[in-house]
């Protein structure tokens, strides 16, 4: 887990403070961010980033305090914000509800910080209250595009205006409340732009309230949102939300490849990440590269029968396997073949997510070869037409892949093999045409998404 925007340098925790920090990090925790408020704080927030190696922080102005900044601020901000330990420039933005510093006052030196930021090429942690319309204004003109509205205080049109300018929207322990209106919000969101925080000692969630917060009881907010993103679980919560920290705050991140990975109750199967489609969404080349939900799959190379065999044996508590990576899995049919008839065997139900190019890439009738061996299949159509497919999936076979595609599917049919067909809602796609197209195959449709980030999506 990581919070990303904790207080520990405050008072409340002088008398425990790095037991606190020890705590949580044995029960789960993997890093925070210290937020500063003032210039003593920000001081403080690098002084505790310096002695712990998974704690981070920001330096900023509040706008409670913009009216007792002296005049050489900036400067001091900057020479702080030059550390290593650095990776935000916050909590900064505007405060309405409160109004302790004039509001000309507030808004002078928010744009002031996003210029700082913008100069040291920082994100911003964006504290808003009472003043959404401003600051999203000032954020607009700014050209920062790079940031997390903390503890977000609106509503879903107002959540979905920042994530256009490209923020990240952060929840803390309000979004457990019994009335509260975060749940909702939170729902109408992409994971990709979701950030999880505690502003400890502040905001403490349901099951701690009246308490004292700390960083560590950001597991009660991925379990709200593990509750509202079902099928989702708490790990892929606690992953995507890491992940997401991680991107914003240019984190160290894990490039361990994974042959297998767990994603809501599917244990999927990264054979290979050759392809024969580029297609204009994927993960091999989309920022940022080689991660599907939080999992890292460009491989050094590619896995043997007995490896993935061995792999799935190590993992525990799923419902079905699927033959699903970073590339076309049955670009390596043979393998494929083998892994799934003995996983057959051993009670395993086997699903294949496919761009459907399968028979064509192999040269011979793929759909008989997968009777008895995989239960359902799952192929991306992606267009309505030959035409849309090669422009947004830009197949090696140019347009007969498309009509490839198609016989595929017709051929699972006939052979009996459930298929599911899959459309991205790209703005050239007819979705309605694609599920008119399945539905006279004999297959379900299943519309995917589209965000300019898909990086939550396992391909197909």
């Amino acid at each position: 887990m990581i919070d990303t925007h904790a207080h520990l340098d405050f008072p409340q925790f002088d008398a425990d403070r790095d037991e606190i920090i020890r705590s949580d990090f044995e029960n789960g925790l993997e890093a925070f961010v210290n937020i500063g408020t003032d210039l003593e704080s920000s001081r403080k927030s690098v002084q505790l980033a310096e002695r712990y190696e998974h704690i981070y922080a920001a330096t900023g102005l509040h706008p409670h305090d913009a009216k007792n900044k002296p005049p050489d601020y900036m400067a001091l901000l900057k020479g702080m914000a030059l550390h290593q330990k650095v990776v935000a420039i916050g909590e900064i933005g505007l405060d309405y509800y409160r109004d302790l510093s004039p509001r000309p006052v507030q808004k002078k030196t928010f744009e002031q910080q996003l210029q700082l930021a913008a100069e040291l090429n920082l994100p911003v942690v964006v504290h808003i209250r009472e003043a959404l319309e401003d600051s999203l204004e000032i954020l607009r003109e700014s050209g920062i595009r790079k940031g997390v509205l903390h503890s977000f205080p609106g509503d879903e049109d107002e959540a979905r205006s920042a994530v256009e300018l490209g923020f990240f929207i952060s929840f803390a322990g309000p979004i457990t409340y019994p009335k509260s209106s975060r749940p909702r919000v939170a729902a109408s969101l992409p994971l990709s732009r979701i950030l999880v925080e505690t502003d400890s000692p502040y905001l403490t969630p349901q099951a701690f309230r009246g308490k004292r917060n700390r960083p560590g009881y950001v597991r009660y907010v991925i379990e709200k949102l593990a509750e509202l993103f079902a099928p989702y679980t708490f790990d892929d919560i606690e992953r995507m939300t890491s992940f997401n920290a991680r991107r914003l705050f240019d984190l160290p991140m894990d490039k361990t490849p994974r042959i297998v990975y767990e994603i809501r109750r599917s244990l999927y199967v990264n054979l290979t990440n050759r392809c024969s489609d580029n297609c204009c969404f994927c993960r091999r080349t989309a920022p940022p590269v080689g991660y599907v939900a939080g999992h890292y799959l460009l491989l050094k190379s590619e896995p043997d029968v007995r490896r993935v065999l061995e792999a799935v044996d190590s993992a525990s508590d799923f419902d079905e396997v699927v033959f699903c990576g970073l590339g076309e899995p049955t670009i390596r049919l043979k393998e494929l073949l083998e892994i799934a008839r003995q996983l057959k065997g051993k009670g395993h139900s086997i699903r294949l997510n496919t761009n459907g190019q399968c028979s064509l890439i192999n040269k011979t009738d793929v759909p008989s070869k997968l009777v008895g061996v995989v239960d359902r299949v799952l192929v991306s159509l992606n267009a309505h037409d030959a035409e849309t497919y090669v422009r947004i999936c830009r197949p090696d076979a140019g347009e007969k892949a498309y009509d490839a595609v198609l016989d595929f599917i017709r051929g699972c049919r006939k052979a009996g093999i459930p298929v599911t067909v899959s459309a991205v809602d790209l703005p050239e796609v007819n979705i309605d045409a694609c599920r008119k197209l399945a539905s006279e195959m004999g297959a379900e449709f299943h519309l995917r998404e589209y965000s300019a980030d898909m990086s939550e999506s396992n391909g197909r």
